[in-house]
């Protein structure tokens, strides 16, 4: 039995995390690494009840409390601590009697009010995240999970009906050498967030809608108060903010999250530009990113001479009915499927992650000899948790068969998840 995941996101890494804590290695293929993606570039909120009114309310609770194990767990090498998050309509200019804010922000505020505390609201640094679980996947399985630094571009499959899997096509691009391999596989994960489109037309015809995954492009950048300021000004405090921002001939939306290292991460003005063919053709967009900088330092003195630490573009991975696709994939053997989580992937990531290993570990434990290296204990726990995970009809929502009649295999738009106004 070996098992390979194409995307070394935190989906992908996630699974790979949770399945070493079965005892079962796997190989994580990639073409620029851990976290190279949205994974690496995402700003990490959290929030445990912002999704009850729709399908994603059982991930969102699943996965905040899965956060809170992980950040007990690794301690504070992933930058996690609660939060409490704020709704504000800012204007600039002398704040005056308007209502008050935090003190960091100095301008006109005509809206302020409690979204979350930190019992329901919390934060942390995705890449840092991703790199430990793979990090913990390797120490638990002496390095039996695996990175390959390649390009997927294909799947084999043999000739039964149903085919099942039996390798995934990739070329190297550590080397100068760009002749195709294939690497033995008899489980496949795809998990390749806004690619999908890509990799699930690798499928047999009509398992999926693989034309309706795409991805839609936000932006974001981090800043790091000057010294002067850090100095003389109000200093920037565990609150994130989601801004209504009303400037001359300007209204944006921006989401603000002061980090635990003392730099400040903020992200909107999305658009509709396509996705490209892979991670590295991502562009950044510098106007939106300036303009986010603009936006925060004409109502913050702290951070109005900010240093630019990065600027960044991320694609949010969509699916075709706006729900995450999390399972086997039906018509076909020893395929499954983690993406479609929108905004929510960071949250959502680790709980998916723990979901399909699950499943993987159920499907596969009379065929896999696991290793004996990861402690009894740990698999039996993961095992029950396994069972409590399986038991919860809740993830049945996201199995991906419910496309199997659906319309959308013939073609139909996609919608967006986005947090609530």
């Amino acid at each position: 039995m070996t098992i390979v995941i194409i995307g070394a996101g935190i989906m992908g890494v996630s699974t790979a995390y949770f399945l070493a804590k079965h005892g079962i290695p796997c190989t994580l293929v990639d073409a620029c690494g851990i976290a190279a993606a949205a994974s690496g570039r995402a700003g990490g909120f959290l929030a445990r009840d912002w999704c009850s009114h729709y399908e994603m309310d059982i991930l969102a609770r699943f996965g905040f409390d899965l956060h809170m194990e992980l950040a007990k767990q690794f301690g504070g090498t992933c930058g996690y601590r609660r939060v409490d998050t704020y709704s504000i309509e800012v204007t600039p200019g002398d704040p005056g009697k308007s209502i008050k804010g935090p003190q960091w922000i100095q301008a006109k505020v005509s809206h302020y009010s409690k979204m979350g505390s930190p019992d329901t609201t919390a934060q942390v640094h995705p890449q840092l995240l991703t790199n430990e679980l793979f990090k913990e996947a390797q120490l638990l399985t002496q390095n039996a999970t695996q990175l390959k630094l390649a390009r997927a571009v294909g799947l084999e499959f043999d000739h039964k009906d149903p085919p099942r899997v039996t390798g995934v096509t990739v070329v190297p691009t550590h080397t100068t050498e760009t002749v195709e391999e294939v690497l033995p596989a008899t489980c496949v994960l795809l998990a390749t967030g806004p690619w999908s489109n890509t990799s699930t037309s690798w499928l047999p015809a009509r398992c999926l809608p693989s034309r309706r995954f795409g991805g839609h492009r936000a932006h974001g950048v981090v800043v790091r108060p000057c010294a002067e300021a850090a100095a003389s000004k109000p200093p920037v405090d565990a609150t994130c903010l989601f801004m209504d921002y009303r400037g001359p001939g300007r209204t944006c939306s921006p989401e603000v999250y002061p980090r635990p290292d003392g730099t400040v991460y903020m992200c909107g003005l999305s658009d509709s530009e396509p996705v490209p063919a892979s991670a590295p053709e991502v562009v950044v967009d510098s106007w939106r990113c300036d303009r986010l900088r603009e936006v925060i330092a004409s109502v913050s003195p702290t951070l109005s001479q900010a240093e630019l630490v990065s600027e960044h573009a991320c694609y949010l991975p969509l699916s075709p009915d706006g729900v995450p696709v999390i399972g086997p994939v039906v018509g076909v053997d020893g395929i499954w499927i983690g993406t479609g989580h929108s905004c929510w992937g960071i949250l959502t990531g680790p709980i998916t992650g723990r979901l399909l290993a699950s499943m993987i570990a159920s499907s596969v434990q009379d065929s896999i000899a696991k290793l004996t290296c990861v402690p009894e204990d740990l698999k039996k726990k993961e095992w029950e948790e396994a069972q409590r995970l399986l038991n919860n009809r809740g993830f049945d929502l996201f199995h991906p068969r419910r496309f199997a009649h659906s319309s959308l295999l013939e073609g139909a738009t996609y919608r967006t998840n986005k947090k609530p106004d």
